[in-house]
This record gives structure tokens, sequence and C-alpha cells, in this order.
């Protein structure tokens, strides 16, 4: 009898272990089985929207003259300000589509997408904007893109070096 009491017990205790995985329904990764997360939830850029927090930009401008530079400068500048934030609100759909708007909700802009690996291509017809998505999480983006032009006009050569940074929150 005491036998079968433990092998009882021994079922009993080993099959309440909960089921373990990714219990939030947005993840791409969601296990409808699991009755525990256990933080291996992975996140996309589609749900919700994405209301801009900050703009960072951090680089360099410099001026040339026939070769001989003029002017050298380098600059960090966050913006936070949100009638000054662009994009203010994206919102990337499962077809593969998104829209820009500003803070009136107006659509400024809108197009294709596509993301792979940390790789995402927005395509809204006239250009091409590759962009780096640095960090994703339920609630936050963080994407960067470099942008590098060199100009010159009568002579005068601008060149610039930028890395733009958007921080991002998600409402739904």
């Amino acid at each position: 009898m005491k036998k079968y009491l433990l092998i009882l017990c021994f079922f009993v205790l080993f099959s309440c272990k909960k089921e373990q995985g990714c219990t939030d329904q947005i993840a791409i990764n969601f296990n409808s089985t699991a009755e525990e997360d256990d933080g291996s939830c992975n996140y996309s850029v589609t749900g919700g929207y994405w209301i801009t927090q900050s703009n960072t930009q951090l680089g360099s401008i410099t001026t040339s003259v026939a070769g001989m530079i003029v002017s050298d400068s380098t600059f960090n500048y966050t913006e936070t300000n949100p009638d000054s934030l662009s994009p203010y609100k994206l919102e990337f759909l499962e077809n593969n589509t998104y829209t820009e708007s500003d803070n009136s909700n107006n659509i400024v802009d809108s197009g294709t997408w596509s993301l792979e690996g940390n790789q995402l291509t927005l395509n809204p017809g006239d250009t091409i904007a590759t962009l780096t998505v640095e960090s994703i999480d339920r609630d936050n983006v963080v994407i960067s893109t470099n942008l590098n032009e060199t100009s010159t006009f009568m002579g005068i050569t601008i060149t610039y070096d930028v890395t733009l940074t958007i921080n991002s929150i998600r409402q739904f």
C-alpha cells in the first residue's frame, strides 16, 4: 500500500507542472497552451501604433572649399517636443503596408514595408529607406538609420554624416 501511495504522490507532483512559454497574445511566438510566461516572447513591429517619444541626431558636418576644410563640426541633438517629432505615429499592418501620421492624425506618408532580421525597409513609392531595428519589446522600439551625403554647389562641398535614432512606444 505504501508503494502505491508513493507512486501516486510521484505522479501528482510531476503532473502539476505548468507549461511554460510566451503568454503574450501580440508576440510572434505566442503559445496558447502556456500557463506560465517564461520571458521568451519575441515581438514584431505589427500590432498597435508606434508613437515617437524622441529623435536623436548624432553626426558631423564638414564644409570645404577647393579641398580645404573651412568648417568641421559635430552635434548631438535630441528632440522630444511632439510638434517637432517626425515620424510622430507609425502603424505597420500584417499585409506589409504602413502609414505615417502627424500629431493631428493626418496621414503624411504610406507605403509598403518588409523586415528581414533587424533591417526594416520602408517603400513609400518614391524612395526606399532602410532602417535598423536596434531593439523591440512589447511596449518599446528603437529604430536607427544613417544619412550620409556629399553635395557641391559653387565650389563649396558640404559633407554630412548623421545617425538618426527614433525611440517609440506602442499604443493599442
